[in-house]
This record gives structure tokens, C-alpha cells and sequence, in this order.
């Protein structure tokens, strides 16, 4: 056992309050900085985007778009670089949520994102992987086929050169009553799926950027112009933009004939016969 003399004593006290100061020091100046980065207006999520910090850590965003960054206190920064091309320089102290800072690499017109594949939102951080996760556990409604092509598919040669016929099809064939209601639970996750596609795509922020409408007005806009998915599924974002500026004129122009009508007032004088 260690015994010290009072002196000493004092001296390795000090040494260990000394030490633990400065661990917790530079421990409460260790933090992170995370969120997503997202490519254009439509939240897709980019992978592959490089964040730098001036401490000198780096990582690399996730196929969601996530990342998480060690900063060196309040006065480290962080930015970004995807394709060569460095964002601005964020200082720390002016990120107001460090645990969901946001960014968004608005991309040239020949880097597009694909939306050719139907996707639905189950919560809004990951679209595409949501849809993929609900045709997975819902894959029986999703790839169910008709009772004739089922048959058809079951029918198959065997080891012995016989014909092997799957019984289960052939039962499924003459239950009509099931078979209509997999086809009612088919249209109708199929039509989820593409009204949320709708959602996704023609969506509220996106009228507010490009044609300027908010509230009541930009609602009513989006009720009576909402494209069916086989317009949209037909359109690019180009395509997209101009069909929401063209639909806005219209807009526009039904509004100012709407109320040129309500102002008009008939007295009954002008109606009485003389």
C-alpha cells in the first residue's frame, strides 16, 4: 500500500483533479454533428457525399443520405463535397439542431433522379426503402396472379416423365368468392401505392417554389390539378414543372372569372318587367 506524506499528498491530488479536468474539458468539446443529405426538391437521399470537418474528421453519407461528423467545439465547421464540388463552410455555432442538420445538393438537370418505380411513404425519412419493405411483407397481393395463369404455371413434367399438376391452383380456380376479394386487396394496395407516388412528387413544397402559392390558396390548387399517376409516372421533373405552371395560369384565370361573378349584384329592378 501507497502512503504519502502530507505534502506529496496534496501534490498527487492536484495532479489527479488537474487530469480529470482536462478530460472533461476536452470530452464536453467532443460532439457530433448528424443528419441527411438530400439531392433537389423531392428529398432523395444522395450516398457517397464526403463531409469534412476543420478538426480534420471526415465521413461519408449512408445509402439513406445519413451522416454523423465529430466536431471539435463550437468553433469547428463542417461541409460537403459530392462530385468534386465543395458546399459552403457551416460553423458550428449556427446550426441550431445538431442532431438533424439537413442539407440539399440542388443537382444539374442531366443528374436526375429516377422515379420511374412507384414508390409509397410510410414515414417520410426513406421513400424508396419504405416501398420496398411494403411490396416485400405484402408480396402476396402484389405478384398475385390470376387463378387461370396460376394453373397454367403449375403445370410442369416430372423426374419420371409424368405431368405434375399443383391441386392447390386448380381448387384456387372455382373459389370465386376468395378470389375476388385478392383481387379487391390487389387494386386497392396498388392504388395506395400510387397515390402516395402522387404525394411524393407533386408535393406542397414543391408549389411553393415554383409558382409561389400558400395555405388555402396553394390547397386548393393542389386538390383541382393533382395528375392522375399516369400522367405523372409519364412526366420528368421538367415535364413536372411546366405542367404546374401551366395548370397555375389556368388557375389564375378560373380565380379572376370567379370573382368578377361574385362582385356582379342584380338589383330587382333590373329584373321586373315593364
Amino acid at each position: 500500500m501507497l502512503i504519502l506524506k502530507p505534502g506529496k499528498r496534496s501534490f498527487f491530488i492536484f495532479i489527479i483533479f488537474l487530469l480529470l479536468s482536462t478530460e472533461g474539458k476536452v470530452f464536453s468539446q467532443t460532439k457530433t454533428i448528424q443528419g441527411f443529405v438530400y439531392g433537389n426538391i423531392y428529398r432523395d437521399p444522395i450516398d457517397s457525399v464526403q463531409v469534412y470537418s476543420n478538426s480534420g474528421n471526415k465521413t461519408v453519407t449512408d445509402k439513406n443520405g445519413a451522416y454523423l461528423i465529430n466536431i471539435q467545439g463550437k468553433n469547428d465547421s463542417i461541409w460537403f463535397r459530392f462530385l468534386n464540388k465543395d458546399t459552403k463552410k457551416f460553423s458550428v455555432d449556427t446550426i441550431s439542431n445538431p442532431r438533424d442538420f439537413e442539407v440539399r445538393i440542388y443537382l444539374p438537370d442531366y443528374y436526375k433522379f429516377d422515379h420511374e418505380l412507384p414508390t409509397v411513404t410510410v414515414n417520410n425519412k426513406n421513400y424508396h426503402e419504405d416501398s420496398l419493405q411494403l411490396r416485400k411483407d405484402y408480396a402476396n397481393i402484389f405478384n398475385r396472379q390470376k387463378p387461370w395463369q396460376a394453373v397454367g404455371n403449375s403445370v410442369g413434367v416430372s423426374s419420371n416423365g409424368g405431368v405434375g399438376v399443383d391441386l392447390d391452383a386448380i381448387i384456387n380456380l372455382f373459389r370465386f368468392g376468395y378470389n375476388h376479394r385478392q383481387e379487391v386487396y390487389q387494386k386497392f394496395a396498388l392504388n395506395v401505392e400510387q397515390e402516395k407516388y402522387i404525394d411524393h412528387r407533386f408535393n406542397k413544397e414543391l408549389i411553393e417554389k415554383l409558382i409561389g402559392l400558400y395555405d388555402k390558396e396553394r390547397d386548393e390548387y393542389m386538390k383541382k390539378y393533382r395528375p392522375t399517376y399516369t400522367q405523372l409516372s409519364a412526366m420528368n421533373d421538367t415535364q413536372l414543372a411546366e405542367y404546374i405552371h401551366l395548370t397555375y395560369k389556368k388557375y389564375l384565370k378560373e380565380k379572376q372569372k370567379s370573382d368578377i361573378i361574385s362582385n356582379i349584384i342584380i338589383s330587382p329592378d333590373s329584373t321586373s318587367t315593364q
